[in-house]
């Protein structure tokens, strides 16, 4: 965190010369920010990271020379130094932006693809709030890191579709991606719950985040539809703008999807799917809140404990940002504050109390 009175010092990158100028005019208009250099593309951000050791980069993917990837790959090796990468609303840009975060970049913005001028200066907000965050992050959370594919992956069980009669309700934001990327290996295949997941992230962003956390997990993981029934050992992650509730339908847990108005500045939000899924699966729902900005899963903490369920939260010290467990803990409703790898071992205790009747109840009929 830089020095009392002393501004957080940004290196922007970034091919275009017009993006480089209306990220350094929202970045300069904030007491708290300045632009200490700029680059065109890789080979002159290792240059300049260098040369001036900026507080924080924001980076871009697709350059000339040396692309963002390769840059930060470098960076993060030998010069670690948080990131923020400024990513294209293409399917190309999303892939490369999940695996910008498994090597170690904090956060992403993405770039609009018309009328960039304008967008980009209506997410002013976010863009300084991003930096400012991303300036506080331990060093230790600055390491290249590559979650490996499942070598047993093709091998995957086919398991018979079985409508969960427990939930596991996760809510993640700023650094929540590379978090649940470590997690969900972890995650037994005969896990006997459903997983639903809010990921604080824009359209087109979920659905290649999805088929990542499928293809490193023993579970199955998708990115929700309208009308997904929730069944055993399956994961449903809420797509980028639209909230992800759970209602009751014919005896069956059935996931929605609604573009109600944003909760905490963000659509998805995790409270609406926390406090929907508490009131569907009653005691058998297990609500998990991780790193990120902000207060949401907060109210979702307090609705599933109030019902009788089981409330875990991310610790300080594994956490990259951690305003949201903060928050869930100081309701006073969380019963274990543990790390992130023990996360998946809490969950699995936590089911398995549940169905070995420390949680009683049946909350509804799941129509088999």
């Amino acid at each position: 965190m830089p020095l009392l009175n002393k501004k957080i010092r940004v290196l922007v990158v970034d091919d275009s010369a017009f993006m480089r100028k209306i990220l350094k005019d929202i970045i300069n208009s904030d007491p708290e920010l300045e632009v200490c250099c700029e680059a065109r593309d890789g080979i002159e951000a290792i240059e300049m990271v260098q040369k001036h050791r900026p507080d924080v980069i924001t980076l871009d993917i697709e350059m000339p020379r040396m692309n963002g990837l390769d840059a930060l790959r470098i960076i993060m090796k030998k010069y670690p130094t948080p990131v923020i990468m400024i990513s294209a609303l293409t399917q190309e840009g999303a892939e490369a932006t999940i695996k910008a975060l498994e090597y170690g970049a904090i956060d992403f913005i993405p770039k609009p693809s018309s009328s960039i001028s304008i967008n980009m200066r209506e997410m002013k907000d976010e863009i300084i709030a991003k930096i400012k965050e991303a300036a506080k992050v331990p060093r230790r959370f600055l390491e290249l890191k590559r979650i490996r594919l499942l070598r047993a992956q093709k091998a995957k069980k086919v398991r018979p579709s079985v409508p969960a009669r427990i939930a596991v309700a996760i809510a993640a934001s700023t650094g929540g991606p590379q978090s649940l990327l470590r997690i969900f290996p972890k995650f037994p295949e005969d896990l006997k719950a459903g997983i639903l997941v809010v990921q604080h992230m824009p359209p087109g962003f979920t659905r290649s985040f999805a088929k990542r956390l499928d293809n490193v997990s023993k579970i199955d993981v998708k990115e929700a539809e309208e009308g997904d029934v929730v069944e055993e050992g399956k994961a449903y992650v809420a797509p980028g703008d639209y909230h992800m509730e759970v209602t009751l339908r014919n005896g069956k847990p059935v996931i929605t999807l609604n573009k109600k108005p944003k909760i905490h500045g963000v659509r998805p939000a995790a409270d609406p799917m926390m406090i929907t899924a508490a009131q569907v699966f009653g005691r058998r729902t297990v609500g998990v809140v991780m790193t990120g900005m902000g207060r949401d899963g907060a109210q979702g903490i307090v609705e599933i404990k109030k019902r009788g369920g089981i409330t875990i939260a991310q610790d300080k010290e594994t956490s990259i940002i951690f305003g949201m467990p903060k928050a869930a803990i100081e309701t006073g409703m969380v019963d274990y504050v543990v790390p992130l790898d023990k996360i998946p071992e809490t969950v699995v205790m936590a089911v398995n109390k549940i169905r070995g009747g420390g949680v009683i109840g049946r909350p509804f009929t799941v129509s088999r």
